[in-house]
């Protein structure tokens, strides 16, 4: 299954590994008001945005049925760990997470 991310500049990188994903987040301690997240997408058409303050948005950019999410996380390691589950294509693993309505 074929993924990117995108940097804080919006650059994209394909099929990213955990470290270069981990060097990716460190970005966001540069985050200011034009650039403010930087995210994760899947083929599926499913993307999680991670922002500065470890929130996150789920969304699916292809549906516009589906609504979007938002959680506050309390770790990098959380973030990381969601991130890379919709890497791998898990999409039940981050949907079973507790978003926020």
């Amino acid at each position: 299954m074929s993924y990117f991310m995108n940097n804080l500049m919006g650059e994209s990188i394909d099929s990213p590994d955990e470290a270069r994903i981990r060097q990716i987040l460190t970005e966001l301690e540069k985050a200011d008001d034009e650039h403010t997240d930087v995210s994760l997408g899947h083929e599926s058409g499913w993307m999680l945005s991670a922002f500065r303050d470890k929130r996150l948005l789920w969304e699916n950019v292809e549906d516009p049925d589906v609504s979007a999410r938002e959680a506050a996380l309390d770790s990098w390691d959380d973030v990381i760990d969601l991130l890379l589950e919709l890497s791998r294509g898990n999409i039940e693993a981050v949907e079973a997470f507790g978003w926020d309505s």
